[in-house]
């Protein structure tokens, strides 16, 4: 039982890293990537996906100060307006998932309770780690 938990931990980290790789990619390289062949650049270019969590004006041009799109669009869904957040969003998801993959036959029953509230809690941890970094620092 404990190489399967390994191995699905193993996966886990694979897939979180390689959204790792895929969004630095668009970062670094966006117009050497197969996503520079689709057609929503506004979504998957870096450049300019960063735009989509702002709102603008009948032009197109950001409304400055700069004020959030939707309710949330800079934080809590800020997953929804590019490819890059989206991809760290996942990314992020993933190495949670393996945290809790890892220690379920140590949790107490019910299990499941327990794996969401750890889930939840290591979520919490790394987004006060963010918020400290990026707002607080």
């Amino acid at each position: 039982m404990m190489a399967k938990r390994i191995a699905a931990v193993l996966v886990l980290l694979f897939l979180a890293h390689l959204c790792k790789g895929i969004g630095d990619d668009l970062q670094f390289h966006y117009s050497d990537t197969v996503f520079a062949n689709f057609d929503n650049r506004r979504f998957w270019d870096p450049d300019i996906s960063w735009e989509n969590k702002y709102a603008a004006d009948a032009e197109g041009e950001l409304i400055r100060p700069l004020r959030e799109r939707f309710p949330g669009s800079s934080t809590v869904f800020v997953a929804t307006t590019d490819a890059w957040h989206l991809l760290q969003a996942i990314q992020y998801a993933l190495i949670r998932l393996a945290i809790v993959v890892l220690v379920f036959s140590r949790l107490p029953r019910p299990r499941w309770g327990y794996a969401l509230g750890l889930y939840v809690v290591v979520w919490a941890v790394q987004g006060a780690g963010f918020w400290l970094g990026y707002y607080g620092l």
